[in-house]
């Protein structure tokens, strides 16, 4: 039994058992004898933050009531004799409950509420309605699965999954009125305010997951420490900032730079200067991707029309031509002075979610840019010479680089999702599939969890079990 467990049970015993003038029990010692011969005792058990937990219970007129002492040490709560009653507190110092034996009427942070029946003393312990203690305490609970959870879930909208080193996830709460992120825990109810920084809604995560950075309004970079939150600006330089990307050891970051998306670059962590990797001039880069070495980036080129008109540039003459518009990925050898970028495609299909893998090859979604075609999942080898189709059962929708390969979603005909895991051999292992729709996915450090986000809910799979710490 936890110490604050055995200290709420046995104040709460020492109480009541006492009955001398001015107790609890003294004062509704008449009360209990009356219902005495109405009572029926028993136990119950449920699941309380993923424990089970028996409790003592009576039915009483019809209604069952659970131990007032063992309800508030399950949850953590603190109970105390208060003004002729008890004073519960929960353990985040969030709420407090004041009720009286034989008294319907009970004040949840001020304001009254009502009990079905009045909490009743018995065998010198004090019985109440089990819902409404829990939930005024703030948990949750569900009658249906016997679970309770000493702090209720958050209720909304969520997108931007981030994990952090200790295995964490920070997610942001899409639908609030102001910037709000909050961190989970392994277990529901389980969760902080992490931040409120607008700027800071979406991060660029370090490898060891201690770390995210991201740019403010101005251009910013900050840091954000993904254990306390706190925030402090790196260098100086207020460039457009787009695509952050952490090397392998933590000392850099890679981004794209420029009102156009036109340049490479990279920072250091250690003394904030920035360095270019590439200024080619070719605009509208994206999706920048470091091999874990770091001597190779991918990124996209998005390829948009070329305008022509006659000799005198007038303005019936201009015409645009599309036939290579599209996206194209390429490759920059950054071990070797002065590399031009590689072009390693041609097709004009639409392509996603680019990965590096420890091999040197890259693999990449692409989406018929009609939407004529389903999605494919894609493979250049590391010369850049071939480019193959990975097969799956589904149709790719994600993807993501991991340390073992890759973890790649899918959608069946009928709707459903699959997660897959592919290793260097190919070989695929499902790790979840849902009937529900998958938006977004990420993956912990080691590969073991992902936390995904279905019809707005955040989900931890683990073990091809989801447990869901939103609502």
């Amino acid at each position: 039994m936890r110490n604050s467990k055995w200290f709420s049970a046995a104040l709460a015993s020492a109480l009541l058992v006492t009955g001398g003038a001015g107790s609890i029990l003294g004062a509704n010692s008449a009360s209990a004898a009356a219902v005495a011969s109405t009572v029926k005792t028993g136990t119950a058990t449920w699941t309380v933050n993923s424990n089970p937990a028996r409790f003592s219970t009576i039915d009483s007129s019809g209604y069952k009531l659970y131990s007032l002492s063992q309800v508030a040490g399950e949850l953590g709560a603190k109970l105390i004799l208060a003004n002729g009653g008890f004073e519960l507190n929960d353990s985040k110092g969030l709420h407090t409950v004041q009720l009286q034996a034989g008294s319907k009427t009970y004040v949840v942070d001020g304001a009254s509420q009502q009990f079905t029946v009045a909490p009743v003393v018995y065998n010198g312990k004090v019985y109440v309605e089990l819902t409404k203690l829990v939930t005024a305490l703030g948990g949750e609970l569900s009658a249906e699965s016997m679970e309770i959870l000493s702090f209720a879930r958050p209720e909304g909208q969520f997108d931007t999954l981030h994990w952090t080193a200790d295995g964490s996830i920070i997610a942001n709460k899409s639908d609030s009125e102001t910037a709000q992120l909050l961190k989970f825990s392994a277990y529901p109810g389980d969760y902080e305010v992490f931040s409120s920084n607008e700027s800071a809604l979406d991060f660029a995560v370090s490898a060891d997951q201690q770390w995210g950075a991201f740019t403010d309004e101005t251009g910013q970079l900050k840091l954000i420490n993904l254990s306390s939150g706190a925030i402090s600006s790196l260098g100086t330089d207020t460039s457009v900032k787009t695509d952050l990307v952490w090397s392998q050891d933590g000392k850099t970051i890679y981004f794209i730079q420029g009102d156009k998306q036109e340049k490479i670059a990279q920072i250091s962590v250690e003394t904030g200067t920035v360095k270019a990797v590439l200024e080619d001039k070719v605009e509208n880069k994206s999706e920048l991707r470091l091999s874990a070495d770091a001597k190779s980036v991918v990124y996209i080129v998005n390829v948009t029309g070329v305008a022509k008109n006659d000799a005198d540039s007038t303005e019936d003459s201009l015409t645009v031509d599309y036939s290579k518009a599209g996206e194209q990925l390429f490759k920059l050898d950054l071990a070797t002075k002065d590399a031009k970028p590689k072009a390693l495609t041609t097709e004009l299909d639409n392509k996603l979610y680019p990965e590096i893998l420890a091999n040197g090859g890259v693999v990449y979604l692409s989406a018929d840019a009609e939407g004529n075609a389903a999605n494919t999942l894609k493979s250049i080898s590391a010369d850049g010479a071939t480019i193959t189709n990975i097969a799956l059962d589904t149709e790719a929708t994600w993807s993501a680089g991991v340390a073992t390969g890759l973890v790649v979603s899918g959608m069946a005909a009928d709707g459903s999702t699959t997660i897959y895991s592919i290793d260097a051999s190919g070989n695929k292992t499902v790790l979840f599939q849902t009937a529900e729709d998958v938006s977004e996915i990420a993956v912990s450090h080691d590969g073991s969890k992902l936390a995904v986000v279905s019809d707005g809910k955040v989900l931890l799979i683990q073990g091809g079990k989801a447990l869901q710490l939103t609502k």
